[in-house]
């Protein structure tokens, strides 16, 4: 059986197009991802203004077949 993973972001949509061939390649995409906003220092969307540390733990890393 092929699985394959997926990131949500707080907002409710995939943080990218793709999904990923394992839970291991998920998380190490949402890091890229949240390594986007270090700049700015923080995720903005329709939940307001999230803290980059807290930004992994509000995503969710769900397999979708």
């Amino acid at each position: 059986m092929n699985t394959e993973w997926q990131v949500i972001s707080p907002d409710g949509i995939p943080i990218c197009s793709e999904t990923f061939p394992s839970e291991e390649a998920a998380r190490q995409g949402l890091a890229q991802w949240c390594k986007r906003f270090e700049r700015q220092g923080y995720y903005s969307g329709t939940a307001g203004r999230i803290p980059l540390a807290e930004l992994p733990a509000r995503c969710v890393v769900e397999m979708v077949k």
